[in-house]
């Protein structure tokens, strides 16, 4: 009876063992990396990665600034080698904050996500020309003066017509 015992707790063991390695070796269904940690505007970004199965539907690639503001989108598809790689320029109208930004890419889920970050620093901004201002300011056409005067007038008019409307009978 310690015989069988013994038997059963090496076969549970072993089954254990087995079952745990071949979690183990599971990949990651895809990966991201770029080409350096540290961009600024102008720069290319080489984003690639591996994937690790083909699903025939393309990689979505969302790039995020330091606020979470999303700066880029695109997709691109993996290669027979499952692989996949793309250019992106660093800089433009959406890309106004240094800091550190957040590569997220999917392929065919929500479970098959990677993240990675790199360092975005833009050029400043060249300072604003300023206008000379007139010497004799505008006075505004409409504004809150304007529009009580039209809407006394507009009263006074409905209040007359009211009270003379009596008098041309036909």
């Amino acid at each position: 009876m310690l015989t069988s015992s013994r038997i059963y707790l090496v076969a549970i063991t072993l089954l254990m063992v087995s079952f745990f390695s071949a979690a183990a070796q599971t990949s990651d269904p895809i990966t991201v990396t770029t080409d350096k940690p540290t961009y600024s505007d102008g720069n290319t970004i080489i984003v690639s990665g591996t994937v690790a199965e083909q699903l025939n539907i393309p990689i979505s690639i969302i790039i995020k600034d330091s606020s979470n503001n999303i700066v880029y989108v695109a997709q691109t598809s993996p290669t027979s080698g499952n692989t996949y790689s793309t250019q992106v320029v660093a800089g433009g109208d959406l890309w106004k904050m240094t800091g550190t930004y957040e590569i997220d890419v999917t392929y065919g889920g929500q479970d098959k996500t990677s993240k990675t970050t790199f360092t975005f620093t833009p050029t400043a901004p060249a300072a604003p020309t300023q206008v000379p201002a007139s010497p004799n300011p505008a006075i505004p056409e409409f504004g809150p003066l304007s529009a009580a005067i039209f809407a006394i007038s507009t009263m006074a008019a409905v209040i007359l017509y009211t009270r003379v409307k009596a008098s041309f009978k036909f």
